[in-house]
């Protein structure tokens, strides 16, 4: 497909210089934008997570390439032979760079018609962990001066097509970045090195993140795959909840859930960590937690669909993670519920910006720390990515509670053992936020005797009138001969 670039320049704001920024839907290629967020989308699915330690997992090759990971902003770049922009995945497009006008003339130079890159724009600096991505964006976003345009750099990882053709060998990659860009100073293909064995990617992630301060390294092969290896981050957060085993593993920890504090108090749910704990690990903690159970009216539930049980806030423990990612692939920020803690109980605030957490680990119950501001706080994040919001108020963000329409509980005994099912029908009267649909019906059925005791289902609607319609569906599917209406 032909790179098109024709766009309403009136809908684009001058900043500092020959910068300028705008939104995709005033391209008059309105693909740009989807054809950016399917590429992070791809290339997410295809960077395989692993720490340092475990680069023997990476599958045998002759040879990898290996190259430093940029801590940036991902963007993809458009030139069709005169002039280059670049989108980012929440539609966002810029041009006019230094670092992108000197592409412009080096890609000239070599005679290049149109291509599509995938970049990184970022600020160098002796030590990469000087310079975290929202460095990069607030001086995107709001530049103080032509000079402060002029530090960023541009660092090329690849070619999704050239004059029109895709690009797909790893080795052809690296070949064309290093003709095209390889005397550039603000623009310039990623650094790499081509790896013999796993021996030279151990030397090279010694070298370039433990020694270098680099945020990581990517290695890529064509039949071995993409891995990104990371240190893993080291956080110290509030135990808020905990599910227990079933079966065979009554009586032992399943998981836990634990929040980090903002600077308001509030308790910002972060991560469900169920790997780490030896078996004496899970029988003590879970009885030390059932003596701190308290009410919620936030439910969340496992990966087993379990609900976790909450518990006053207090334990701290320290857990790894492999890498915090504050995106979608579309660009959009992942939030998470933020929870106030009055004393008695929890309340549900509102969800805002904070992370995915990718392979987190329990690794020790901190007795010298608790459930504080400065002991568990947000800010600890912020060294390895940008928290949107960090410093807002989530009481400010306070929403409409919902209000409860339709409740009915039916219950059934079979084989000595109380099964109950439950049908809600709510108006969540949030639909203004954008994050709640109108309406709720929500169905939840315990049965002690099955492999998972509580099932749930729940469907959304605009209306009531489709609410009950679906609400009165699920009565007649479930309420059948046998169960017993609870008044």
């Amino acid at each position: 497909m032909a790179v098109n670039l024709k766009f309403d320049r009136s809908k684009f704001t001058r900043k500092k210089g020959d910068y300028f920024v705008g939104m995709a839907d005033a391209l008059e290629d309105p693909t740009l934008q989807a054809r950016t967020q399917e590429y992070k989308r791809r290339l997410s699915g295809m960077l395989r997570p692993i720490s340092s330690e475990d680069i023997s997992r990476i599958l045998p090759a002759n040879s990898y390439y290996v190259s430093r990971k940029y801590d940036g902003e991902f963007v993809l770049l458009a030139y069709d032979g005169k002039e280059l922009l670049s989108i980012n995945p929440r539609g966002t497009v810029r041009g006019g760079l230094p670092a992108y006008e000197e592409a412009v003339k080096l890609l000239k130079k070599a005679k290049v018609e149109s291509c599509l890159l995938g970049a990184e724009v970022y600020l160098p600096s002796a030590s990469q962990k000087a310079n975290k991505v929202y460095q990069v964006s607030s001086t995107l976003r709001s530049p103080s001066s032509e000079a402060a345009l002029e530090k960023l750099s541009l660092a090329v990882f690849d070619v999704l097509e050239f004059n029109d053709e895709p690009v797909t060998a790893v080795a052809d990659v690296y070949k064309l970045l290093d003709s095209w860009f390889g005397k550039g100073k603000l623009v310039h293909s990623l650094e790499y090195q081509v790896a013999k064995d796993l021996k030279v990617v151990r030397e090279l992630f010694k070298e370039w993140v433990t020694d270098g301060g680099s945020e990581g390294l990517v290695v890529r092969h064509d039949q071995a795959g993409w891995y990104k290896i990371k240190e893993r981050h080291n956080i110290d957060v509030a135990i808020i909840g905990f599910s227990e085993g079933v079966d065979d593993r009554k009586g032992l920890l399943h998981d836990l859930l634990v929040a980090v504090m903002r600077k308001d108090g509030t308790f910002h749910e972060f991560a469900r960590v169920g790997g780490g704990f030896t078996d004496d690990d899970r029988k003590n903690i879970v009885s030390q937690l059932k003596r701190r159970v308290v009410p919620s009216d936030y439910v969340a539930v496992n990966n087993d669909f379990v609900a976790y049980e909450m518990i006053e806030p207090g334990p701290v423990v320290e857990i790894s993670a492999l890498d915090l990612i504050a995106e979608g692939s579309k660009g959009d920020p992942i939030k998470k519920m933020v929870l106030d803690w009055g004393g008695e109980k929890y309340q549900s605030l509102v969800r805002m910006p904070l992370a995915s957490v990718i392979s987190p680990q329990f690794l020790r119950i901190r007795d010298d720390k608790e459930a504080n501001v400065e002991d568990v706080s947000i800010r600890q994040l912020e060294a390895f990515i940008n928290v949107e919001e960090a410093g807002k108020v989530a009481r400010e963000e306070l929403i409409p509670e919902s209000k409860l329409i339709e409740r009915v509980v039916y219950t059934k005994v079979m084989k000595g053992q109380r099964m109950v099912r439950k049908l809600l029908l709510w108006k969540t009267n949030k639909e203004s936020t954008a994050n709640y649909p109108s309406y709720v019906v929500y169905l939840t059925d315990f049965s002690p005797n099955r492999q998972n005791p509580l099932e749930r289902e729940i469907r959304v609607a605009r209306t009531e009138k489709i609410a009950r319609k679906w609400f009165q569906q699920l009565a007649d599917e479930n309420f059948v001969s046998g169960w017993e209406k609870v008044s």
